[in-house]
């Protein structure tokens, strides 16, 4: 569907579930704050008949654009429109345009809020430079904050540096541990072959075999995003071998400005060895090479283990970045109602999943 939204002086046309996917991961792949969340071959992928995008145009140029994942409350018929680390609105090589901004968020509540009798709630992309201004247009819109983060917490490694630099950022236990881990001569290195692939699956499915624990995380979509993303936007695997034995991994999305740490495994032996030490200084000096600014390590929730490692790694030039929270816009009371209620349930299985952790985390009582 195309309609037009004449907006703030400026004419727009707006299009909504009718891009193709090549078409649109091709048009996110020039957005310097383009996220794998939100190209259609991971959307389309991970949320099947859930996804919706919106493409807002500018004199027929893609100015911004946005992937949300749609969620009804059975029989009642509303419910949420979920919009996570976007919408996508500033084009590689270009000063960032707030109106741009602006006239995407106005097109999203039209469409979800208004047309579909939606909650939408929308998460901005973590950013040191641009954060805080997303979340202040949102407020401007007339969204309203109301849940905190469960992880708000964001590391980003300034890869920028030389590698003398980025050894004097990183804190002093994590240059030790470093130390020991290149002493342990590790092979690391990029894999891309099938079989490869196969292994780190094997490798994430045998670490969750270890630790017990239940995650709904999409690591068997690696091999998918290498295979069906535009060569741009293709992820990377690395991982650490040891008597060519691979012992730790990582897929890593290169998104505009942006690396980030999607998923990880790793086995038993690693540990001992400091592999992760020895994958992650790989990675940091590869992204070095490439036109990325951050290395986004994600969060640690539940982790104080894995909390000390991140922040260690982000070290005194990066950034903990902090999330404001999710902020949610409505025309209709019943979408509230609706998206309230499907974020109860959110918590009941995430009280499932992580028990005592999540109570500790989210102030929820037993």
């Amino acid at each position: 569907m195309v309609m037009d939204l004449d907006t703030r002086q400026s004419s727009y046309s707006v299009e909504v579930d009718s891009v193709p996917h090549d078409t649109w991961d091709e048009i996110v792949s020039g957005f310097a704050d383009a996220y794998h969340e939100q190209t259609a071959c991971y959307g389309s992928g991970h949320w099947k008949s859930r996804d919706s995008h919106l493409l807002l145009r500018r004199n027929g140029e893609a100015v911004a654009g946005a992937r949300v994942a749609v969620f009804d409350l059975p029989v009642v018929g509303y419910g949420l429109a979920y919009l996570r680390f976007g919408p996508f609105w500033r084009r590689e090589g270009r000063d960032p345009d707030p109106e741009v901004y602006r006239a995407a968020i106005d097109a999203l509540v039209q469409e979800y809020c208004v047309s579909r009798g939606l909650c939408l709630t929308i998460v901005p992309r973590p950013s040191p430079e641009h954060q805080s201004q997303e979340y202040a247009l949102l407020r401007e819109a007339g969204f309203v904050r109301r849940r905190e983060m469960l992880d708000p917490e964001r590391y980003l490694v300034d890869v920028s540096l030389s590698e003398e630099a980025q050894l004097k950022s990183l804190h002093q236990k994590w240059r030790y541990n470093l130390r020991q881990a290149l002493a342990n001569e590790l092979e690391v290195r990029l894999c891309e072959a099938p079989h490869e692939i196969d292994a780190f699956n094997a490798l994430y499915r045998q670490m969750v075999a270890r630790k017990n624990f239940d995650t709904p995380t999409p690591v068997h979509m690696t091999g998918d995003l290498i295979a069906g993303l535009p060569d741009k936007l293709k992820p990377k695997l690395f991982m650490a071998f040891r008597e060519n034995e691979p012992i730790v991994g990582a897929t890593i999305g290169l998104f505009g400005d942006t690396a980030y740490y999607m998923f990880g495994a790793s086995s038993a032996a690693a540990l001992p060895l400091k592999a992760g030490y020895a994958l992650h200084w790989w990675i940091m000096r590869w992204l070095h090479t490439r036109a990325v600014r951050w290395y986004d390590l994600g969060g640690a929730a539940y982790e104080p283990g894995l909390r000390q490692f991140k922040k260690g790694m982000v070290g005194r030039q990066g950034h903990i970045v902090v999330m404001e929270g999710e902020h949610d816009r409505w025309t209709n009371p019943l979408g509230r109602i609706a998206a309230d209620a499907l974020f109860a349930i959110r918590s009941a299985r995430r009280l499932v999943r992580h028990g005592s952790r999540y109570r500790r985390q989210s102030g929820v009582k037993s």
